[in-house]
């Protein structure tokens, strides 16, 4: 589809010409600065022509006041780069111009420094040095314009001459409004500049807080997986040398008994078929039975130690077989809105016991509080007693076992154990692994 088709096509929406030219000249100017500051010295050139053309001098003089002009005018090429020394320059051509070519009843006139539109650059530049400059420069350049203005319409002919009131405010409105408005122009681009020279201070500094907050996050993320590291390799060293232990009790304890409970049995086959002594063989049934208990019971501790067969049925059945078995009197409240998994609620079962067990044997407590709740997603457990106080976290005790244990699953243990108790043990574990 050509260009005409698409801007001709029913419903299309057409765009204002004058707009759409000025917003492209806008886009041209602000891609190439340097032919738009070529295109603004050379305004004030043409503007002069008619001057130039028509003024009546020697070939010298007319010479010098067409290169005065050119200088004038071409102060406004290094602007954007030298704005403090091309204003300098033309303020200095200027000031040269009020001082030898303009004379009071026009006398004595320098005809290369008479002022003529080319002086249209020192606006231009009162313009381009408020726009890139600090205010203090901006405003000296301000006022050495005004006064300017000032010494000029002082020196102008028809300002001395009767009934020049009118002339003078005209002038001085004129050349004054002149000056103003270009100050003001420069100065709120100076202020938009500022403005998104803040906003975009404030927006680095803004990236560069969220960049050192992030990589904080990503050092505390770091240092939290290396000490999640070491606390799994010390439970799995835990774990292994439970093993060991468990694999210890096996063959010193149940295997043992169960050795002499075959050889008891063997006994007591050997005497039922040759009809031995009726006494000595009940005696070694009895032993053999005893020695079956025994070992039953041993494995019974064992597989309590692995996993209690008790938390098949749930962690509130669970604690409430702990309660009762325990020494001080428990008082036990769940609140839960669902059943955690096997691995949170085997911690929390251990922990509880492990707890209870310290009580027992330490606190001098008369009465223990078990409390667990949901909160935010988490298991928080707290066990209050009213013994004596002054728990504390010791490297290699047992509290400290049960604070790594916990922290394998991203939990937390926390003891508040003043002098004279209360004493709060509080455990926090995520609900699900």
């Amino acid at each position: 589809m050509s260009r005409s088709a698409r801007r001709d096509r029913p419903g299309s929406r057409p765009r204002p010409y004058p707009g759409y030219v000025l917003r492209r000249a806008s886009a041209w100017l602000a891609r190439h600065p340097w032919r738009a500051d070529s295109l603004l010295a050379a305004a004030p050139l043409v503007l002069s022509v008619p001057q130039l053309t028509s003024a009546t001098a020697g070939a010298s003089a007319q010479a010098a006041y067409v290169a005065v002009t050119v200088l004038l005018a071409a102060t406004v090429l290094p602007r954007r780069r030298y704005p403090v020394a091309a204003f300098a320059a033309a303020a200095a051509i200027g000031a040269a111009q009020l001082a030898f070519g303009v004379r009071t009843g026009g006398s004595g006139r320098v005809f290369a420094l008479q002022p003529n539109n080319a002086d249209l650059a020192i606006p231009v530049l009162l313009y381009t040095l408020a726009a890139y400059r600090p205010r203090p420069v901006s405003i000296a350049g301000l006022v050495i314009c005004l006064l300017g203005a000032v010494a000029a319409i002082a020196r102008w002919a028809p300002a001395h001459q009767a009934y020049a009131g009118d002339a003078v405010l005209g002038a001085a409105i004129g050349l004054g409004g002149l000056t103003v408005a270009a100050w003001v122009l420069g100065d709120s681009v100076a202020y938009r500049y500022r403005q998104v020279r803040f906003a975009a201070l404030e927006e680095r500094a803004a990236r560069l807080e969220a960049e050192r907050d992030a990589q904080a996050r990503i050092a505390a993320a770091a240092e939290r997986e290396r000490e999640l590291t070491r606390q799994r390799a010390r439970v799995v060293d835990e774990a292994e040398a439970r093993l060991r232990g468990i694999e210890r009790d096996l063959h010193d304890g149940a295997q043992v008994r169960l050795a002499a409970l075959a050889m008891t049995l063997g006994e007591i086959k050997e005497n039922l078929e040759h009809a031995a002594d009726a006494e000595r063989t009940i005696s070694l049934a009895a032993a053999a039975h005893r020695n079956a208990k025994e070992t039953l019971a041993e494995l019974r501790d064992l597989a309590k130690g692995i996993h209690p067969a008790v938390l098949d049925r749930g962690l509130p059945t669970a604690l409430a077989v702990l309660a009762e078995a325990s020494a001080v009197p428990v008082g036990l409240a769940v609140e839960l809105n669902g059943r955690p998994s096997p691995a949170i609620e085997a911690i929390a079962y251990f922990c509880a016991a492990e707890l209870l067990a310290n009580v027992a044997k330490h606190s001098g407590a008369s009465r223990t509080d078990i409390k667990v709740s949901d909160e935010s997603g988490r298991l928080v457990m707290n066990v209050t007693d009213d013994g004596t106080g002054l728990a504390r976290l010791k490297p290699g005790g047992g509290l400290a076992g049960l604070a790594e244990r916990v922290q394998t699953v991203d939990g937390l243990l926390s003891v508040d154990s003043p002098a004279g108790g209360p004493t709060t043990m509080t455990v926090e574990l995520p609900v699900h692994t």
